[in-house]
């Protein structure tokens, strides 16, 4: 879990009180291994969780391995997709002026934007969940400027344009710019998304193929919307959102999950964050992160098939955090 210096009082805090409170490209279909024989695999994310890191459960590899800053928004690049996400683990936020005027939007008003107005995506990855929400109607623009704050406390502004079938078309400046540069992003269906990042004014290339792989290690946003949506940068395991679902529980060891079992019977969700960060605790005595192998996890991956994962640790051989080690096995 990545904590902010200046909010790391705050961060002890609420985490003690937590604990307390208790049209497509055709695709190639990957062989699978034989059901009944567990790995054990080791990603490396960094100690500094600087790697996002893509993993497909049929070969047990990395599929790619990028840097989690490289990326400020994520468009959705189906065809008739538009919903636009931002870079949690980036702690990138948005704000929404509902102003048309490009030109007229400049540092004061982002400077008057109250903390708690900035926004921010559900953590369950869903497109239902975006801060930018229905930002047009009928493929018609509504035009307005969206601020964008780093957490370094700059700021860039842009206007969703236009989404067709085949691409995007993005205005983005300074944030005191009068003017305004324009950008064409293209849809690839093949992908999951299209991004951009503001501070490069280049199109981003952080995610493979979207039928290569099951899971994505990283840093993301989480949100605690009982402790007033309190948000932390934490580290986890988000599930690949093509056709890709999954359970959790706690009652059921890991060896005694079998593809007859009531867990696998149950209803499967496809909010990203199934898995998430709960597997391991930071434990505030030793300054460590306990992993809890307890904590089970089934995937029904794109291609139908089912797989068991827990979590064994945090640490490599050297004791650097950032690098999960995993058991895990196809049950059907």
């Amino acid at each position: 879990m990545g904590l902010d210096n200046q909010r790391s009082i705050l961060v002890i805090l609420i985490f003690i009180l937590i604990t307390n409170i208790a049209c497509q490209k055709k695709e190639s279909p990957i062989p699978l291994p034989p059901a009944g024989t567990a790995e054990i695999s080791n990603v490396n994310m960094g100690e500094d969780y600087a790697n996002q890191v893509y993993f497909n459960f049929s070969t047990g590899k990395v599929v790619l391995t990028s840097p989690v800053l490289s990326w400020d928004i994520a468009l959705e690049s189906s065809a008739e997709g538009y919903h636009v996400f931002m870079n949690g683990g980036k702690d990138v936020s948005l704000y929404n002026t509902h102003s048309t005027d490009f030109a007229a939007i400049n540092e004061s008003n982002a400077y008057n934007v109250a903390d708690t107005a900035w926004g921010f995506d559900n953590p369950s990855g869903l497109p239902n969940g975006t801060y930018a929400g229905d930002w047009e109607k009928d493929r018609v623009s509504k035009n307005e400027v969206f601020i964008l704050k780093y957490n370094d406390g700059s700021f860039k502004k842009f206007v969703l344009k236009s989404v067709s079938d085949t691409n995007y078309t993005i205005l983005f400046g300074e944030i005191n710019s009068k003017t305004s540069s324009s950008i064409s992003i293209p849809k690839d269906s093949s992908y999951n998304y299209a991004y951009f990042n503001f501070e490069t004014n280049q199109i981003a290339h952080p995610e493979p193929p979207r039928n290569t792989y099951d899971l994505v290690f990283t840093r993301y946003r989480y949100i605690y919307y009982n402790l007033d949506n309190t948000r932390y940068s934490v580290t986890g395991a988000l599930l690949n959102p093509y056709g890709t679902s999954g359970v959790a529980d706690s009652s059921i060891r890991f060896a005694n999950i079998l593809f007859t079992s009531p867990l696998v019977q149950q209803p499967f969700s496809n909010h990203r964050d199934v898995i998430g960060f709960n597997w391991k605790d930071y434990n505030f005595t030793t300054a460590h992160y306990d992993t809890k192998p307890a904590n089970v996890y089934v995937v029904k991956t794109q291609s139908g098939a089912y797989w068991k994962l827990h979590f064994l640790d945090f640490y490599n051989a050297s004791g650097q955090k950032g690098s999960p080690t995993f058991e895990y096995e196809r049950i059907n």
